[in-house]
């Protein structure tokens, strides 16, 4: 009889523990469930951020794009570009998309100060609208300058010079900016210290004065004839001046061709 008992005792524990797993099994989460109609994928109930569809031109954006267009077209001759625009001075709204800016040339490219330049304005790969800003602009260069006075005739070495950065009113400014165009040339006049060099402040060193004695020499085809002069003129590379023949006397046009040098045709 014991043994009965236990063994009906231990099929009814067992029918409540089966009992138990079932009602677990069958336990959901209404909250976890997601509602889909038929035919469409599941989408998130919250709301969806909308997208802007338009922004705006600032004066900053238009002063970055003159600004390279200008560094483009000067970048040989000024050193820094300030570009400052006036106007438009408020933002302007434009449709959403990818802004590009084209500063069209005008004819008066050169001028600085206040100017007006034409910027098209794509939006989207799409020509929108081509805005007239007013713009001021102003540049800097590196000018070369004398470090001490020069004198007429006196010549330049690279001691005699340095740079310094000054305001032009042009773009197409006449001043010296390489050091190596002055270089071994001479002051065409006097040049005080840190007067801004242009070309025509500046020449090629005589290679002869007057009074210096020279070789003249006259060359045909192979034949080539040499004798000594004075000469009557100073004179650079390439010039032609008179030289007076010590043997003969005779004055001769004579071609400057290096230091203590002529050529005279026959």
């Amino acid at each position: 009889m014991v043994r009965i008992g236990i063994v009906l005792l231990s099929l009814w524990v067992g029918w409540l523990s089966w009992t138990a797993v079932v009602s677990a099994g069958s336990r959901v989460d209404t909250g976890s469930v997601t509602l889909v109609n038929p035919g469409h994928e599941p989408r998130s109930v919250g709301k969806e951020r909308e997208k802007p569809t338009t922004q705006e031109l600032t004066a900053e954006l238009f002063q970055g794009a003159i600004h390279r267009y200008l560094e483009q077209a000067w970048s040989q001759k000024v050193k820094t570009i300030t570009v400052a625009v006036l106007d438009p001075a408020e933002p302007i709204a434009v449709p959403s998309g990818i802004i590009e800016f084209q500063v069209l040339p005008t004819g008066s490219d050169d001028g600085l100060g206040r100017r007006v330049f034409p910027v098209s304005v794509a939006v989207g790969g799409k020509a929108w609208k081509t805005i007239q800003v007013l713009a001021d602009v102003s540049a800097m260069i590196e000018a070369i300058v004398p470090t001490r006075l020069l004198k007429t005739e006196e010549l330049i070495d690279g001691a005699d010079l340095k740079s310094t950065r000054i305001r032009v009113h042009q773009w197409n400014h006449p001043f010296v900016t390489d050091r190596d165009e002055v270089i071994g040339k001479s002051a065409a006049r006097p040049l005080p210290p840190d007067t801004p060099l242009r070309s025509t402040f500046v020449k090629l060193p005589l290679i002869v004065k007057k009074g210096d004695r020279v070789l003249i020499e006259a060359r045909r085809g192979g034949l080539s004839i040499q004798t000594y002069g004075i000469t009557k003129a100073s004179g650079q590379v390439g010039q032609t001046i008179m030289v007076a023949n010590l043997d003969s006397g005779r004055e001769l046009r004579a071609k400057v061709v290096a230091p203590s040098l002529v050529q005279v045709d026959f």
